[in-house]
């Protein structure tokens, strides 16, 4: 699973971790969460649970 080789398909689903990320970011990376333009989100599993946030202007 760590290697990659397993995906994991249990919750929480992508789209919500994705609208949390992006709602408690409002008026701190954005005005408002509209203003996203291109998402990209994925799964892994790993030893210590994270979310890794990048931003950049487009």
């Amino acid at each position: 699973m760590l290697c990659g080789g397993i995906s994991p398909t249990k919750k929480p689903d992508w789209d919500n971790i994705g609208k949390i990320i992006s709602d408690a970011l409002n008026k701190f990376a954005f005005k408002d969460d509209s203003q996203i333009t291109d998402v990209r989100i994925f799964k892994k599993y790993a030893k210590t649970p994270k979310v890794v946030v990048q931003i950049g202007e487009y």
